[in-house]
């Protein structure tokens, strides 16, 4: 992309553990600035936690107070100075999050944010609720704050259309590409199988990790079943993945099966060493539940080796016709494909033939950057929202830090916010600020069961503000509920109200602004 835009300045934002990793994208027209990320919630807890622990308990009774509140007034300070100072002493024309989170957003810099999956919505049952709250708040967070947000599949745009609610004018596809396989290697294809005791041609592979939405444990019922139904006794079944408390599981229940000579489990492999299975296997198996894209399938293709994928979430999309397709939640499916491609030479040379055409369709980088450039160029002509408030949930909950940006206008105006600290809180009050440029416009104290009410005259010219909420609490870790997420009151209303007599809703949303 900075080839393409030779003219535009690339600021890339890292952190400690990769900013060496990616000097290899260093150019005339990027650079790297490392960033201590000061914006994460459960860091800020952490290291308040350490001091509490650590100091506080030592402090006589009133120190310790005084304490406990500049703890509780610093969390807020650090995350808005962390999320917006940067931007904006960059002077940049627009935010990129390709990790979906739009950590370092800023109100007045168009944002474009990449949509992975929400495989937590589908499957909250393979996530620790913990996660799933973490996952919901970041997509909330991306969905609320993005000008854009991009997609890596059509089937994870309508998903994300769909629990964002968002205008599909909001959200454009851009497919993953795959990048240039390493060429293969005689010597070291020989090296590895001989490690593995594999012959090449007699074994089928599938390459994933072990978490649970890549359905291993039916991968192995089907592996029996099509073992049964005469699937040659010579062909063994690769699962590779990183070694772990799941890996030990799944060979366990392959001994239980029976199958304990027929299935490997050859951990951690390097690219090339993966390639080299892949590459010498007589096809690869797919049955993961659930896929933002599948990239896997796609490098499968690119080697010459026929694929069976699931005919779930995105992966028809990325397979096409090149692939056999089956119901990964039919063990019975998944072993017809087995069968198929291990002794089906007709239907895998032209699965062969169909992938490696379909895998030039995402092979080409060029056109990725592209389409990504294009969505930048959108989202920064797009005009802002008027009036628009972030970091609320659907529910109306609200946790330490929601924002709020208003317009310019040409009269006075007053911004009006009500919010409820309810009655079963684990907190005995909140205090709610309402600040602007890092100085307290107004500020209040809502007892546990009350109502609290804030007004804040503004000048024709709007802005940005900050509504600083403390104490914030997990409702799942104070025994008030199962609730992960970071609370601090419930907001009742957000308005706009104008000298002569004019109303904007922010919350709950109005028809019209």
């Amino acid at each position: 992309m900075a080839e393409r835009a030779p003219q535009t300045q690339f600021v890339l934002l890292t952190q400690a553990a990769a900013h060496e990793e990616l000097a290899a994208l260093d150019r005339e027209n990027v650079r790297r600035l490392m960033v201590l990320d000061l914006s994460n919630p459960p860091a800020l807890r952490s290291l308040a936690n350490r001091i509490s622990s650590r100091l506080l308990r030592y402090l006589p009774e009133r120190p310790r107070r005084i304490a406990q509140r500049s703890l509780n007034r610093l969390k807020p300070m650090l995350r808005r100075n962390a999320q917006s100072a940067i931007v904006r002493e960059l002077s940049a024309d627009l935010l990129f999050c390709p990790f979906t989170a739009p950590t370092y957003f800023e109100m007045t810099i168009p944002t474009v944010s990449v949509i992975y999956d929400l495989q937590y919505k589908t499957y909250p049952e393979f996530f620790p609720a913990a996660d799933v709250a973490q996952r919901d708040r970041t997509f909330i967070d991306a969905a609320r704050r993005s000008t854009m947000l991009v997609s890596i599949s059509e089937y994870s745009r309508q998903v994300a259309i769909k629990y964002g609610k968002l205008d599909p004018a909001q959200i454009r596809t851009v497919h993953l590409h795959i990048s240039q396989h390493s060429l293969r290697n005689a010597a070291r294809d020989e090296a590895v199988l001989d490690r593995l005791q594999l012959t090449p041609g007699q074994y089928l592979i599938y390459p994933a990790n072990f978490w649970k939405h890549k359905n291993h444990e039916m991968l192995l019922t089907a592996f029996g079943i099509a073992r049964s139904n005469g699937l040659d006794n010579n062909i063994r079944l690769v699962c590779t993945g990183a070694p772990g408390a799941r890996q030990q599981w799944l060979k366990e229940a392959a001994e239980g099966f029976g199958l304990g000579n027929y299935v490997l489990f050859p951990g951690y492999l390097a690219n090339a060493e993966l390639l080299t299975l892949i590459t010498n296997s007589v096809g690869v198996i797919f049955p993961s539940l659930y896929e933002g894209f599948g990239l896997p399938v796609i490098e499968a293709m690119a080697t010459g080796v026929p694929v069976a994928c699931s005919n779930v979430t995105s992966l028809p999309e990325v397979a096409g016709d090149a692939a056999i397709l089956f119901d990964p939640r039919v063990p019975d499916d998944i072993a017809r494909a087995l069968t198929a491609l291990a002794h089906d030479k007709e239907l895998t040379s032209r699965l062969v033939r169909a992938g490696e055409l379909r895998a030039t369709q995402f092979s080409d980088s060029k056109l990725m950057a592209e389409q990504y450039w294009e969505a930048f160029q959108h989202a920064a002509g797009l005009e802002f929202k008027p009036n628009l408030l972030v970091g609320v949930y659907p529910d109306g909950w609200v946790g330490p830090n929601p924002k709020v940006q208003v317009s310019s206008s040409t009269q006075n105006r007053t911004l009006n916010l009500e919010i409820l600290v309810p009655d079963w809180a684990p907190v005995s009050k909140v205090r709610m600020r309402i600040c602007q440029d890092g100085n307290i416009k107004s500020e209040i104290t809502v007892p546990r069961g009350k109502d609290g009410r804030l007004s804040v005259p503004m000048s024709v010219t709007g802005g940005s503000f900050d509504i600083e909420l403390a104490p914030a609490f997990i409702p799942a870790l104070t025994g008030a509920g199962d609730d992960q997420r970071e609370l601090a009151a419930i907001l009742k209303k957000c308005e706009i109200v104008g000298s002569d007599g004019s109303f904007i809703s922010l919350f709950p949303e109005s028809t019209s602004t």
